[in-house]
C-alpha cells in the first residue's frame, strides 16, 4: 500500500514536472566552480601543484571538502572563475611529471612556463566540476552504464578510512552487469527510446567521493532519468558485508517528496513521465533482485556462490536459458572484463579517466556494396 502510495503521487506530479524549468549555475556576471584534474606520470613524484592567484586575481581556490583532492595518481583543484572568459590560469609544479589536464570528460591542451603548467581556460557558462569521476560509460540503446573504478589509491569521503568496501564494490559489478541483461532481455532501453520516456541509467557506488559525491553505503542504481530530470525516481539498492541487497531508499528529483524506504519484499515500481509503469524492482527475503516489465514479465538476479554477488550473478528470465555473470576489473591495465555465459566481453578504458577505448559501432560497409537498414552486402 505504502509503495503505490509513492507511484500515485509521482504520478499526480507529472503535469507538474513537465513544465519549463529555468536555471542558472550562476548570474550573468557572477562566477563559476570549476575542477581539474592533473594526471600525474606513472611513478611520478610530483611537488604540491600549486594555483598561481597573480595569473587569475578575479579567482580564488575553492576549500569546499572533497572538491579537491591528492593522491599517488592525480591532483585535483577547484576553483571559482569568472563566468565566460578566456582565462589562462598558472600553476606552480612540476610540468614533466603531469601527463594531461582534464576539464570535465576532456583534456586541455595545456603549456609548459618554466616551472609552470599554463592551462588555457575556455568560457564557462555553466559550473564545470566532474573532473574527478573515474568511470566507464557503456551506452546501449535507452541505457546508459556507468562503471565505477573503486580504486584504494583514490579513496576519500565516507570511504576514505577504515575497511575497503571491496565485497560490496565487486557485488555492485557484477549486479550492474546483471541489471543490464535484464533490461536487454525485456526489451526495456528500445521501449524508453521508442516512447520517449528518457534513458535507462544503471549504476554503483564511487569511492573517491568525486565533486563532493558522498556515494555511501554502497549501494546499487538503476532509475529511468526523465527527460529535463525533474520526476526521476532514484532508488539506492543499498548492499549488505556479504554482497547481498538489504533495502531500497527511494528519492525523486525536483518535487520536493521526501525518500520512502522498501525493505525486503516490498515492491518499487518506477514511473514513466506518461504515468505507466515502466518497470518494477524487488529485493526478494534473500537479498536477491527482481525486475519485471510493466506488463509482468520478470527476472530474477541471484548468486551464483551460496553467498553474495561478488562471486558472480545468475540471471533467470521468462523463456531464456539462464546466464552466469562475471566481472573482473583490472586497474592497473584499464581492462573490464565481463563474462556472460560463454561471451567474454572486454572493454578497455584509460585508467586515469575511465575513458572507454574499446570501439563502439562497427565502420561503415563501402557504399557500393551497402545495403539500406541491412549493411548485407549486395551481389557483385
Amino acid at each position: 500500500m505504502e509503495a503505490e502510495l509513492v507511484n500515485c503521487r509521482i504520478a499526480a506530479a507529472i503535469a507538474l514536472a513537465c513544465l519549463p524549468v529555468v536555471a542558472s549555475a550562476a548570474s550573468a556576471e557572477g562566477d563559476v566552480r570549476v575542477v581539474l584534474k592533473f594526471v600525474k606520470r606513472d611513478g611520478a613524484r610530483t611537488p604540491p601543484i600549486r594555483f598561481d592567484p597573480a595569473s587569475c586575481p578575479a579567482c580564488r581556490v575553492l576549500d569546499e571538502p572533497l572538491f579537491a583532492a591528492d593522491n599517488p595518481r592525480e591532483t585535483v583543484i577547484a576553483l571559482r572563475v569568472p563566468r565566460m572568459r578566456t582565462i589562462e590560469l598558472a600553476f606552480d609544479g612540476q610540468p614533466g611529471a603531469i601527463s594531461q589536464v582534464r576539464l570535465e570528460a576532456g583534456d586541455l591542451a595545456v603549456r609548459h612556463d618554466g616551472g609552470r603548467i599554463v592551462v588555457p581556460l575556455p568560457p564557462l557558462a555553466h559550473d564545470a566540476i566532474t573532473a574527478a569521476e573515474v568511470a566507464t560509460h557503456i551506452v546501449e540503446p535507452g541505457m546508459v552504464l556507468r562503471f565505477e573504478h573503486a580504486d584504494p589509491v583514490r579513496r576519500a569521503g565516507a570511504y576514505a578510512t577504515g575497511a575497503f568496501p571491496d565485497r560490496e564494490r565487486r557485488a555492485a559489478d557484477v549486479l550492474e552487469f546483471a541489471q543490464r541483461e535484464v533490461v536487454r532481455t525485456l526489451g526495456l532501453g528500445e521501449e524508453a527510446l521508442r516512447r520517449g520516456w528518457g534513458t535507462i541509467q544503471v549504476m554503483g557506488f564511487d569511492t573517491n567521493a568525486p565533486h563532493g559525491h558522498v556515494d555511501a553505503p554502497p549501494h546499487i542504481h538503476m532509475h529511468l532519468r526523465w527527460p529535463g530530470d525533474t520526476g526521476t525516481q532514484i532508488g539506492h539498492y543499498y548492499l549488505d558485508p556479504a554482497g547481498l541487497l538489504s533495502y531500497n531508499a527511494v528519492g525523486v528529483k525536483g518535487l520536493g517528496m521526501p525518500d520512502r524506504r522498501f525493505g525486503r519484499g516490498e515492491t518499487f515500481a518506477t514511473i514513466a513521465p506518461d504515468g505507466s509503469t515502466a518497470y518494477s524492482h524487488r529485493i526478494t527475503d534473500h537479498g536477491w533482485l527482481e525486475i519485471a516489465a510493466g506488463d509482468g514479465r520478470a527476472c530474477t538476479i541471484r548468486p551464483a556462490s551460496g553467498t553474495g554477488f561478488a562471486d558472480g550473478a545468475i540471471v533467470a528470465c521468462p523463456n531464456n536459458r539462464e546466464q552466469r555473470i562475471t566481472v573482473r576489473d583490472d586497474l592497473n591495465a584499464g581492462i573490464l572484463t565481463v563474462t556472460t555465459g560463454a561471451i567474454v566481453e572486454t572493454f578497455r578504458y584509460a585508467p586515469a579517466t575511465g575513458l572507454l577505448l574499446s570501439p563502439t559501432a562497427a565502420p561503415s560497409s563501402a557504399p557500393s556494396v551497402a545495403q539500406p537498414h541491412t549493411g548485407i552486402g549486395a551481389d557483385r
